[in-house]
């Protein structure tokens, strides 16, 4: 089964909307992967999810091969990317966690564009914005004490009297 030109950029652009939405919440955040990084990673792994599960299958009719091989080596690919905007500061402190699972989950966004998963691109999205505020959440609730790095980044230069 091949795509035609309509749901192939209808997936394409569902890709960079969702990537999009995603990133945007690490650019208000001033993170180093945001936006533009985000919705390169969403497109990307759509269209590699498409070339894998729809544009070779004509090529490759009756043979014994896996469709989505290409789309699998994207989550353990993408970890190379991830790995790049994680790094270590000062002592015991890892940065970065966070921005790197964005990225993942970016490309798990884009892999469901390219496979047509609307509805679970919706939902997920839904459920990544709420799991990227739930700390604050919690606290504003007075749940839990949490204070992020930009917080805590702030508190120390206000006692330091910078």
């Amino acid at each position: 089964m091949s795509l035609g030109y309509f749901d192939i950029t209808l997936r394409m652009v569902v890709a960079l909307i969702a990537g999009a939405i995603l990133g945007y919440e690490r650019t208000k955040a001033g993170k180093p992967a945001g936006i533009r990084t985000h919705a390169l990673v969403c497109i990307s792994s759509a269209m590699l999810t498409i070339i894998s599960a729809y544009g070779l299958a004509e090529e490759f009719q009756g043979r014994n091969t896996d469709p989505l091989r290409l789309a699998a080596q994207i989550v353990s690919g993408i970890g190379f990317l991830g790995a790049g905007v994680i790094w270590k500061q000062g002592f015991g402190e890892i940065r970065g966690l966070t921005t790197a699972t964005n990225i993942w989950a970016a490309a798990g966004l884009g892999i469901a564009a390219g496979l047509g998963q609307y509805y679970l691109i919706f939902i997920t999205i839904v459920l990544l914005r709420i799991a990227l505020k739930i700390a604050y959440i919690l606290q504003k609730l007075g749940i839990i004490k949490y204070e992020d790095n930009n917080n805590k980044e702030r508190s120390q230069k206000d006692d330091s009297g910078v």
